[in-house]
């Protein structure tokens, strides 16, 4: 049924569309990193079935963002992001951009 689904409201040229957007994403000069990080999560649920990995996700975002924004991020986290979790980046992405 999703297959179905899938093919009848996400053609393979939408879902590729989609998943080119999401492994070039990056932060537009203007926005703040709340803005960013909700634009992307919105790219995702857009397209839930992307079949990327949760590392792969927060590895596109993290390098989409500008050198001072992955220094904050750093920062932020005592210089340990990529130490965490996977699950546990996302849900700091998320705290981050609450706080920001």
């Amino acid at each position: 049924m999703q297959q179905q689904f899938l093919k009848k409201f996400f053609s393979s040229h939408r879902t590729n569309s989609f998943k080119r957007q999401i492994t070039t994403f990056t932060k537009k000069p203007e926005e703040t990193f709340y803005q960013c990080w909700d634009r992307y999560k919105d790219l995702l649920n857009t397209c839930p079935h992307h079949g990327f990995e949760t590392w792969r996700l927060v590895s596109h975002f993290y390098e989409g963002l500008t050198p001072k924004d992955r220094q904050m991020v750093k920062l932020m986290c005592n210089e340990t992001f990529k130490d965490k979790d996977l699950d546990e980046a996302m849900k700091y992405m998320d705290l981050l951009a609450k706080n920001a």
